[in-house]
């Protein structure tokens, strides 16, 4: 078992990292939480702090598995 780095589609490491979980697999997607100010509201959004990579424990004949996930290049 290795920690692999995936490469996503911009904007989808969240997703990616729930849908490997999904499949019963370990990831990791470091978020840190931004306040952006709209011209009518506040909002709290997740960005991710390594933008398109998310990290990825698992075994070699595991690997074509994380490929089916949609978003992971």
């Amino acid at each position: 078992m290795k920690w692999f780095v995936v490469y996503t589609k911009p904007n989808f490491e969240i997703k990616v990292a729930q849908g490997i979980k999904s499949i019963g697999i370990k990831s990791y997607c470091p978020v840190y939480t931004q306040i952006k100010q709209y011209s009518d509201r506040r909002k709290k959004v997740k960005k991710p702090l390594l933008p398109s990579f998310v990290l990825v424990y698992l075994s070699e004949q595991d690997r074509p598995k994380v490929f089916s996930i949609p978003g992971v290049v």
